[in-house]
């Protein structure tokens, strides 16, 4: 505080210090002190002397068990007297203060916070009830209201309606006080809850001398102007001015207060609003319906806005949810920076084009406040240019799980949710930018199927039979025409054999060959498989890897690998089920020693199971052979990731 704003009443004896300079003379050890029951009684007090009519049914405090209280009555008359006559008598309300915080050392902040409040509303509260008895009882109650010159404020009708205003004013500073105090006994309360290191509790902690400071000295203040309401001389100016300070002092810590608190509540409530919704997710029946209602809906509290869900084009609200029921739901999920005009078109392609509209599009956007300027302005707009459903005020629990369970990280992602209500794609965003509404073949991509939808734009009548027929079929390419014919002859060899002696259809598929004559590496097919390679892997990426997703990931990323390679790639897949990947070299030479594992093969180890595993020895062999002897055949072990050996060997971690 600087001396500009302390001239108007340092002639009263109040020449503040700077907080630091406070601190070091009210700063002592404060041993444990209960307050609770003192503060409740207080509390009880003041609620009661403040009203100038009957306190309202709602206002009633609820009573406690007080049968082992026992009123540190020497304390609070100690004070009393420092404060009732002292700030008077010496003209400074900081003398006052300093010397209540002297016979207060032994005590806790909190503590010397209540004994303060709880002497004034001794005082105050004593001369209320006086008042409200005089001079209709008997002689003792007369007496006593005499003694606390009661009369003189009641005597006289035009003086107790010239102090209306004041008391007024009073009370409200009272009341602000006590809030102020009751927000420091809870920050002690939630000290045993949050980390007392976590930065929103010890911001707020550190004020707590400081506000005991203010507090103390704000209710000195209140006790003067309580001694000049109940004398018939004037009041100094100079009280006045201060009542004011201090009075707009404390309701600017207390609105503080007030924030801190509520952060720090939020902090404590978050965690468990969040397993509360965990668990009702968990527990809903598995209908799309109750899962939609239960977690897109959800409300943190009863105070909290309700999520809305209306449809775009009309922004007409949607009460009756049943709309989704039995319906695939894609979730765009978005914030209101980063929604593309390129995903609203490939989105509208689905929209327009699902059969028997069985699927339902849904915008959630993602806004932690509404109340930030142009948000309203900016969801309306984008609203109004999709023709699907929309939800708005998003619960804060919600989100977190979206960016929890759903891996949301501020970039548009869209997942895919089943009539059942559960997940069956977490970014469904990239197959839709690429296939439209032919992503529906990827909703349920997984290790063994993924080759499924990345074929899907390559299906011919043929390939089409072979999958659903559960024949094996090797997927193969290359940039190398002579690799790929050569890996075709050895392939055409060996599929006799297989025929002849285990009666099992072998098919060939060449990803880039339109026709004879043309060349392999046509783009026209092979550039659309290895884009749908690259997006099932982008998605993955996206996860927060685990279990089978991250086996895929590091099986598309090692096909992936394989684009350029000079000896081709090649994918063995038993209808939709993929077998094994591995690039051309090492699928030849497991088709040419064929007589060597073809005795493997049994009614309980199928030909797919034991081509797999001759694989695997075939790279094992490879890896530990003079051409790896030096770690790797491209010379050292920093080239491994070029090796499709060791990439097949998974000797580097993807």
């Amino acid at each position: 505080m600087n001396s500009i704003q302390l001239n108007e009443y340092s002639h009263y004896g109040f020449t503040l210090t700077e907080p630091e300079e406070i601190l070091e003379i009210i700063c002592e050890n404060h041993p444990k002190f209960d307050v609770r029951s003192l503060f409740f009684i207080t509390e009880n007090i003041i609620k009661h002397s403040t009203h100038t009519s009957i306190v309202s049914k709602s206002d009633e405090i609820k009573p406690q068990n007080f049968d082992n209280f026992i009123s540190p009555l020497c304390a609070l008359k100690s004070i009393g007297c420092e404060m009732s006559c002292k700030a008077v008598r010496e003209n400074s309300a900081q003398t006052t203060t300093l010397g209540i915080f002297g016979k207060l050392t032994k005590y806790s902040w909190e503590a010397k916070a209540v004994l303060a409040l709880a002497t004034f509303a001794m005082e105050y509260g004593n001369s209320w009830l006086l008042s409200q008895l005089y001079p209709q009882s008997d002689q003792l109650t007369t007496a006593l209201a005499i003694l606390n010159r009661v009369p003189l404020l009641l005597n006289s009708p035009a003086n107790f309606k010239k102090q209306q205003e004041t008391f007024v004013e009073l009370n409200k500073t009272i009341n602000a006080t006590l809030q102020v105090i009751k927000c420091i006994l809870k920050l002690d309360e939630l000290s045993a809850h949050i980390d007392p290191n976590h930065a929103s509790l010890k911001s707020a902690k550190k004020d707590v001398s400081i506000n005991t400071y203010w507090s103390i000295l704000t209710i000195v203040s209140c006790a003067t102007e309580v001694f000049y309401l109940t004398r018939d001389e004037e009041k100094p100016q100079a009280v006045s001015i201060l009542s004011h300070f201090v009075s707009k002092r404390i309701n600017d810590i207390l609105a503080k207060l007030k924030r801190q608190l509520t952060i720090c509540q939020k902090e404590i409530d978050e965690p468990k609003i969040y397993r509360k919704l965990l668990k009702h997710v968990a527990h809903a029946p598995r209908k799309i319906t109750h899962v939609f209602n239960t977690l897109i809906l959800f409300k943190d509290n009863a105070y909290a806005k309700p999520a809305t869900l209306s449809v775009g084009y009309t922004n007409k609200e949607v009460f009756d949810i049943d709309v989704l029921d039995g319906k695939y739901i894609t979730f765009y999920i978005s914030t209101l920076d980063n929604v593309s005009h390129k995903d609203i078109l490939s989105l509208k392609e689905v929209y327009e084009g699902t059969e028997n509209n069985k699927c339902k599009i849904v915008w959630i956007p993602i806004v932690e406040d509404w109340t930030e300027y142009g948000r309203e302005e900016q969801f309306m707009e984008w609203r109004s240019k999709m023709p699907w459903y929309a939800v708005q005020y998003l619960s804060p629990t919600t989100i977190k799980y979206i960016m929890e369970e759903w891996y949301f990280e501020n970039k548009p992602l869209s997942v895919l949710m089943n009539p059942h209500g559960d997940v069956e794609n977490l970014n469904a965003l990239n197959w839709i930018r690429i296939h439209g509404i032919n992503f529906f073949a990827f909703r349920n991509i997984n290790v063994k199927t993924w080759i499924a939808p990345i074929v899907q734009e390559l299906m011919t009548s043929a390939l089409d039979t072979w999958m659903k027929e559960g024949e094996y079929i090797f997927f193969y390419g290359g940039t190398d025409d002579y690799s790929m014919e050569r890996f075709r002859m050895k392939a055409n060899s060996a599929k006799v054999s297989i025929l002849e002696e285990l009666k099992i259809h072998i098919k060939l598929f060449c990803v880039g060959k339109l026709e004879k004559g043309r060349s392999f590496s046509d783009e026209s097919n092979a550039g659309g498989f290895w884009s749908s390679i690259q997006s099932l892997l982008s998605t993955l990426s996206d996860y927060k890897l685990h279990g089978e997703h991250t086996a895929l990931r590091k099986q598309v990323h090692k096909l992936l690998s394989y684009k350029n390679d000079e000896s081709g790639w090649c994918v063995l897949s038993k209808g939709s089920s993929v077998v094994t990947s591995g690039n051309g070299w090492a699928i030849s030479k497991v088709l040419d020693e064929f007589d060597q594992w073809k005795q493997q093969i049994s009614h309980e180890r199928s030909f797919g199971t034991c081509f797999q595993v001759y694989h695997e020895k075939v790279i094992a062999q490879t890896t530990t052979s003079g051409a790896h002897s030096a770690g790797c055949s491209f010379g050292n072990a920093r080239n491994m990731e070029c090796c499709p050996v060791c990439r097949m060997c998974n000797l580097t971690p993807y």
